[in-house]
């Protein structure tokens, strides 16, 4: 490869990687809020609020728990969510394949 398309190549390498950068801070980020939303539930749950209080974190912490998982599923790729099915087949039958021979 002559260097002219080594240079080429380099802009789409490190436009992927500033890509793979901000799905990373993303998930991040969605990992944070819905944490955050859980530990408000969990203080709310606590302080013993009232009903009205505790409706709106159930609903925000639903909320924000959904989105995780959405936006996991759309920076992993779907395909990893499809592919849970064969991953727990596999953990399944390891499990019973352990008890069989013990």
């Amino acid at each position: 490869m002559s260097t002219s398309q080594q240079q080429e190549h380099r802009p789409a390498a490190n436009h992927r990687k500033r890509l793979s950068k901000t799905k990373h801070w993303l998930l991040i980020g969605g990992g944070i809020v819905c944490l955050l939303c859980w530990l408000a539930l969990g203080i709310g749950w606590v302080m013993d609020t009232t009903r009205n209080t505790l409706i709106v974190l159930v609903t925000a912490t639903a909320v924000a728990t959904e989105g995780l998982f959405w936006l996991a599923a759309a920076v992993l790729g779907v395909t990893v969510f499809q592919a849970r099915r064969k991953i727990w087949r596999w953990m399944t039958r390891q499990g019973r394949d352990d008890v069989q021979a013990g």
